[in-house]
């Protein structure tokens, strides 16, 4: 029998037990991992489970009241229309012996379910290691947004031998400073990163989403605990140089990391990040996915790109429209509410430009 379910945040048990029966699973799927997002403003975290004859499939979603967003305040009622978002980082289709008609059905019902509850599009950022837009390819939008990088963790000699010649010159250079790299979970060690990620999110001018509050680092560092370590490079006794590295399954993620600027020339990011695709060697981890720069070609994903010349992946992104009047609403209210804005501009999921 084939059935679709919408599983909610605070069914923690089932909501794993789902996804860890993926072979492919990881750590964005996990119910840990979307709860510090409930306090970024992205909507309702659920996971969306199919249960075909053949097929198995599930990813997260974040359920977004319309009427909430800035882009719609005061021009919607609160209710009324909704938005399906896949939660910061990566994520898109787990999927389970692969069948085109029964993910045909799938989305069949996923239209249904979609359109009788006024959930206009969803917006998906697909997986860059498991390149799982091509479960989807034929069913909704794709575009291709840029590369990501991952780095080779099968051992240490691979990883060394990947990086190019003035990445491994500036990992050499960081440990003639005497620059250490510890992993430290306490009280001190994180206070350390969290004054140093503000300072780095206000050098680089960040998007105000990025200043992420103190519940979501609490909320990270209570529920996510099993599935993270935190590595800092430390001089004299400083903590300079800090990341968030999350781990699941054999698989690595940098996902938020700070420095202080006035130690950048010493390199110890350079060894923090081999530092950490080291201990991911030696703890059974094949894969540390870097993630890509902020723009298309910058200089942190030629940083990046520097641990592996040979680690470049496609990460893509993709829409379904489910209520097409609807959209185009959207479209015509921001367009009578603001003269600036352009209905045909180049976003997915455009009325959100």
């Amino acid at each position: 029998m084939r059935t679709f379910e919408i599983i909610a945040f605070s069914e923690k048990d089932q909501w794993n037990d789902i996804v860890k029966s993926f072979a492919t699973h990881d750590v964005y799927y996990l119910n840990e991992y979307v709860s510090a997002f409930r306090y970024t403003n992205d909507g309702k975290p659920l996971l969306l489970y199919y249960h075909g004859d053949a097929m198995h499939l599930c990813y997260v979603v974040q359920q977004s009241d319309l009427a909430e967003s800035v882009k719609f305040s005061g021009l919607l009622q609160q209710g009324k229309y909704y938005d399906w978002s896949t939660p910061y980082g990566y994520g898109g289709p787990l999927t389970d012996c692969y069948d085109e008609k029964e993910m045909s059905d799938f989305f069949k019902l996923l239209n249904g379910y979609c359109r009788a509850n006024n959930i206009v599009t969803q917006f998906i950022r697909f997986h860059p290691l498991l390149q799982n837009q091509r479960t989807f390819e034929i069913f909704c939008d794709l575009r291709r947004f840029k590369n990501t990088v991952f780095i080779d963790t099968c051992d240490i000699a691979t990883i060394y031998t990947n990086m190019d010649s003035k990445s491994r010159n500036l990992v050499r250079k960081a440990q003639k400073n005497k620059i250490e790299i510890i992993t430290d979970r306490s009280k001190e060690a994180k206070a350390a990163f969290l004054d140093s990620y503000k300072s780095t999110m206000q050098r680089h001018n960040a998007a105000e989403y990025y200043y992420f509050n103190q519940l979501f680092f609490d909320d990270l560092s209570l529920n996510l605990a099993e599935y993270y370590t935190l590595f800092s490079a430390k001089l004299n006794g400083k903590i300079i140089s800090s990341a968030i590295v999350m781990h699941c399954n054999g698989n690595l993620h940098y996902h938020l990391a700070a420095s202080l600027r006035e130690y950048m020339h010493l390199a110890p990011n350079n060894l923090l990040l081999f530092s950490a695709a080291c201990w991911a060697a030696e703890n059974g981890y094949t894969r540390f996915h870097l993630g890509g720069g902020v723009g298309i070609e910058d200089s942190l994903f030629s940083f990046k790109k520097s641990f592996n010349k040979n680690g470049l992946l496609d990460f893509y992104i993709g829409r379904s429209v489910f209520c097409k009047e609807i959209y185009q609403e959207l479209l015509d209210i921001r367009t009578a509410a603001n003269s600036d804005f352009n209905p045909h501009n180049n976003h997915l999921i455009q009325y959100r430009a």
